[in-house]
C-alpha cells in the first residue's frame, strides 16, 4: 500500500531533515549534513512552486467558469 503524504507532512520531513542537518550528533559528517539541509530546501522550494502553480491553476479554472463570448450581430 503506498504511503500518502499531505503537504503538512512534507513540510514536518523538511523541518525534521533540517534539524538532523544542524545536530551536533552529526559534525563528523559534514556531507551527510549538508545533503539533509540541502533536501530540506528542496521540499521547501517545490511545495513552494506547486503552491504558485496550483494558484494559477485556480484562478485559470476561475476565469474559463466564467468565460463570456459576445458576438455581434
Amino acid at each position: 500500500m503506498p504511503t500518502i503524504f499531505k503537504t503538512t507532512d512534507i513540510h514536518t520531513l523538511a523541518d525534521r531533515l533540517y534539524s538532523r542537518g544542524v545536530s551536533r550528533l552529526l559534525d563528523d559528517s559534514p556531507s551527510m549534513q549538508a545533503d539533509l539541509r540541502t533536501a530540506s530546501r528542496v521540499l521547501r522550494a517545490l511545495l513552494s512552486k506547486i503552491d504558485a502553480v496550483a494558484a494559477k491553476a485556480n484562478e485559470t479554472a476561475q476565469l474559463l467558469a466564467e468565460l463570456r463570448i459576445e458576438i455581434e450581430d
